[in-house]
C-alpha cells in the first residue's frame, strides 16, 4: 500500500512537471511571436519611410532656381563658422523701402563664399507673397528700382563696384500659355523681359510621350552616356521695344561650375536624335516631330528678318513669343548651373548703329541625387 502510494505520488509530481513545462514553453512561444510580429512591424515602417524618400525625391525637379535664403540660414545654424554670405538685401537703407512699396521679398541669392564678397556681379532674386504676382506689378517695380540700382552699384571705399542682378521668382503658372510645373525666373533689360522654368523629363513624357506619338525631348533609357539627354526649359520673350529683336537657340548655352558647356538644341538637331531612338519608328516619329514644331520656341516665333536662302526669327515690337528649349543634359556632377539666353537688338531703321546682344543669364542648382531618383522613361 505504502509503495502505491509513492508511486502515485510520484506521478503526480511527474504530470505537475510536464504542465509546468509545457505551460513554460508556450509563455516562451508566444513571446517569440510577438518579436517576431514587433520585427515585422519595424521593417515594414523602415520600408514605408524609405518608399515615402524615394517618392518625395521623385517627384522634385532635378534643376532648380538658384537656392533659398532658408537653405543657407540652415547651413548657417548648423555650423556658425561657415563662411557662406547671405545677401538677403543689398544696401537694405536703398532697396528695402522700394520693396516694402512693392510688396517684394529677398527669397534667393548666390551661394557667396567669404574670399570672394568683392565680386562684380551679385544675384539677388526677388518675389511676391506667395509668389503670386503680374507682370504689369514686376515693371513697376522696375520703374522705381531703376533709379536706385545705380545709387547701389556705386563704388565705396572697402569695395569695388558691383553690378546687381534682379530677377523675379515666382509660381505663377499661369504666366505661361503651357502652365509652369516649377518656379519661374524672370529677366528685364532694355525694354525686354525673359521668364525661364525647368521642365522635368516625367512631366514632358505625361503631356507629349502618349498615344502614338514620341516625345521630341524623350530620353533614351539605353544611352551610352548623357550627352544623348536633354534638359528642357521653357521660355518665355517679351519685347517692349520699338523694333525687333532676335533669337538664336543654337546660341543659347547652359555652363556649370566646371566651365562645362551644354549647347541648345533647335528642331534639326531632335530631328537627328530620333534616328538613335530604336523603339521609335515611322508614325510615332512623325507625330513627335509635328509635336515639336508646335511646341518648341524658335517655331513659335515669327520671322524678323529675311535672308538671300535664310531667314532670322525673333520677337517683333509689342509682341510676346514663348515655347520650349531644349539643351544637351548636364553631366550628373554639375551643381551650379547658368542658363544663358542671349538677345540680339535690331538698330533702329535708317541708324548707323549695329546689332547689339544681351545675355540673359539665370542661376540654377542641379542635384545629382534627386536625377537619381527620377523615374524611368514611361509611354502615356
Amino acid at each position: 500500500m505504502k509503495w502505491f502510494n509513492k508511486q502515485t505520488r510520484y506521478c503526480e509530481n511527474a504530470l505537475r512537471y510536464v504542465g509546468r513545462s509545457s505551460c513554460r514553453s508556450k509563455r516562451i512561444k508566444v513571446q517569440q511571436v510577438r518579436l517576431t510580429l514587433l520585427n515585422l512591424g519595424m521593417l515594414f515602417f523602415l520600408g514605408f519611410v524609405v518608399s515615402g524618400c524615394g517618392q518625395s525625391l521623385a517627384s522634385l525637379a532635378p534643376i532648380q532656381p538658384v537656392d533659398n535664403i532658408a537653405s543657407a540660414l540652415m547651413e548657417k545654424d548648423q555650423n556658425p563658422s561657415t563662411d557662406v554670405v547671405i545677401p538677403a538685401i543689398p544696401s537694405e537703407d536703398l532697396a528695402k523701402p522700394v520693396l516694402d512699396k512693392h510688396g517684394l521679398q529677398t527669397v534667393g541669392f548666390r551661394f557667396v563664399k567669404v574670399p570672394d564678397t568683392n565680386l562684380k556681379a551679385l544675384t539677388y532674386i526677388f518675389a511676391f507673397p506667395e509668389y503670386a504676382h503680374s507682370i504689369d506689378d514686376w515693371n513697376n517695380f522696375l520703374t522705381d528700382w531703376a533709379g536706385v540700382q545705380p545709387q547701389i552699384e556705386l563704388p565705396t571705399a572697402n569695395e569695388n563696384r558691383k553690378i546687381v542682378d534682379a530677377l523675379l521668382a515666382s509660381d505663377h503658372p499661369q504666366a505661361f500659355d503651357i502652365q509652369a510645373r516649377q518656379p519661374i525666373l524672370t529677366k528685364t533689360r532694355d525694354g525686354i523681359t525673359v521668364s525661364i522654368c525647368y521642365w522635368r523629363r516625367a512631366d514632358l513624357d505625361r503631356k507629349y510621350n502618349r498615344g502614338n506619338a514620341s516625345s521630341p525631348f524623350y530620353e533614351n533609357a539605353a544611352a551610352g552616356h548623357q550627352g544623348d539627354n536633354t534638359d528642357v526649359y521653357y521660355v518665355k520673350i517679351t519685347n517692349n521695344r520699338s523694333e525687333h529683336i532676335i533669337f538664336d537657340v543654337k546660341k543659347c548655352s547652359v555652363a556649370d561650375q566646371g566651365e562645362n558647356v551644354y549647347p541648345g538644341l533647335d528642331f534639326e538637331d531632335l530631328k537627328v536624335r530620333f534616328t538613335y531612338d530604336i523603339r521609335s519608328s515611322g508614325l510615332y516619329i512623325t507625330n513627335g516631330l509635328e509635336n515639336a514644331r508646335k511646341i518648341l520656341l524658335e517655331k513659335r516665333m515669327p520671322v524678323v528678318e529675311k535672308q538671300v536662302g535664310a531667314h532670322r526669327v525673333g520677337v517683333k515690337p509689342g509682341e510676346s513669343a514663348e515655347g520650349f528649349v531644349p539643351f544637351t543634359q548636364v553631366k550628373r556632377n554639375a551643381v551650379d548651373l547658368s542658363v544663358i539666353v542671349p538677345i540680339e537688338k535690331a538698330p533702329p531703321p535708317g541708324g548707323a548703329q549695329r546689332y547689339q546682344t544681351i545675355e540673359f543669364k539665370f542661376p540654377f542648382t542641379h542635384d545629382r541625387g534627386i536625377r537619381n531618383a527620377q523615374p524611368a522613361p514611361q509611354r502615356y
